[in-house]
């Protein structure tokens, strides 16, 4: 099997798993609330998922990036199993909540070490992970629609509930070795990439950027040039500023992405939902994560930099979709076309801004991990945006639509 080959299959099954537990609890957060009666409360397994994501992805960003990436990747997984067998196992409802915060921990930290480990290959690779991340969307309401058939309608369906709960998360577990595999055996560093990982090469660098920049004036001492020191905070204060425009971006796509999914569960009456197989919210789901994984999977073969185009097209989505949860005019069969696109949107987004950070020279070699997470972080900024004017919206404007 060729370099490549093998490494875009480990970079997909990285994708794939990292995301895998987390979408199947954001699918699922219906059926995990009821299983405990607590239907009233799936607002607080949304949040859970995303609780620590913030906090993850800044411990990583900004204290972990001398750690090797294989220690990285062994404690997400250790993350991902805890969460698994802890929503499996959960006793009542609040230790649910605390397990599926592991959950979302674990994904938020494995994409920010996934897309940081990405810097030692070709940019390309970036289309692997985004395109294993948006396959894990669609398994994961795959699931959720197979599991919501099985359990079908009616009222006593709590004990039912737990048992599809436990087996789903049960069974999703052993991918965690495949995790571990495609980490440690599936994937290869370029031999070219190999001194990215030492620091020893920095001094080097900035001797010809202090060379460059003099016009040669400083040849004949430039074996004694040192480096200027640059604090931590100056660097990150500088690595903002880089990233700004594409993070605001990306959070603002995920921000108008997310109101858009979310006003699926009532731009119907109440009485087309939760009947039938599948189920009308969880058949738009699915159509938004095909959307997602299409345009993730689609950076090699055209790119998109004028970013800002997607942002303002997914920001006229929400808009839409918000009008017709008040209006109801949009007809049900069209309904599963517009999610697509909604999702189309999203994902070419998210895989033309991380192919940038990994492909573009405005990014600095040594740089370009810390660029990386720090827009991440911009992916639980929209995410957790969303999700309040969602709730806010819902609560006021459009609390009796």
């Amino acid at each position: 099997m060729g370099s490549d080959l093998r490494n875009w299959i480990g970079f997909f099954l990285l994708g794939s798993i990292n995301n895998l537990p987390y979408v199947i609890v954001t699918s699922a957060a219906n059926t995990i609330a009821d299983s405990f009666d607590q239907r009233n409360n799936v607002g607080v397994v949304f949040f859970a998922n995303v609780a620590l994501s913030v906090i993850v992805k800044s411990v990583n960003g900004f204290l972990l990036l001398k750690v090797s990436y294989g220690l990285r990747i062994v404690a997400n997984a250790i993350l991902m199993l805890i969460g698994l067998f802890g929503v499996a196992f959960a006793f009542d409802f609040w230790f649910a909540i605390v397990c599926i915060v592991f959950v979302g921990a674990s994904a938020a930290f494995g994409e920010n070490v996934a897309l940081g480990y990405l810097r030692l290959f070709p940019s390309k690779f970036v289309n692997a992970w985004s395109s294993g991340t948006g396959m894990a969307g669609v398994l994961g309401s795959t699931i959720y629609i197979i599991f919501g058939c099985a359990v079908g309608a009616g009222g006593d369906n709590t004990a039912k509930l737990k048992n599809l709960t436990k087996y789903a998360f049960l069974l999703t577990s052993p991918v965690v070795v495949v995790y571990l595999l495609a980490y440690f055996w599936i994937i290869q560093i370029p031999p070219e990439s190999e001194s990215l990982t030492k620091d020893d090469s920095d001094i080097q660098k900035e001797k010809q950027r202090l060379l460059d920049n003099e016009d040669g004036e400083l040849d004949e001492i430039s074996e004694s040039v040192e480096p200027v020191e640059e604090s931590a905070l100056k660097r990150i204060l500088r690595c903002f500023k880089l990233v700004s425009w594409v993070s605001l971006n990306l959070a603002a796509v995920y921000m108008f992405e997310y109101v858009a999914q979310g006003s699926a569960a009532k731009v119907r009456p109440k009485s087309e939902y939760n009947k039938g197989c599948p189920e009308l919210y969880a058949s738009l789901s699915l159509c938004y994560q095909a959307g997602v994984f299409v345009s993730r999977s689609s950076v090699q073969l055209f790119k998109i930099k004028r970013i800002e185009i997607l942002s303002v097209l997914q920001l006229i989505n929400m808009i839409v979709w918000l009008i017709d949860v008040h209006t109801k005019f949009i007809p049900v069969y069209l309904l599963p076309a517009y999610m697509i696109y909604v999702g189309l949107l999203g994902g070419a987004s998210y895989v033309n801004i991380f192919y940038l950070l990994l492909n573009d020279d405005k990014y600095p070699t040594n740089d370009r991990e810390l660029c990386i997470n720090i827009a991440a972080l911009f992916i639980t900024v929209g995410i957790v945006s969303g999700t309040a004017v969602e709730t806010l919206l819902f609560q006021t404007a459009l609390k009796n639509d």
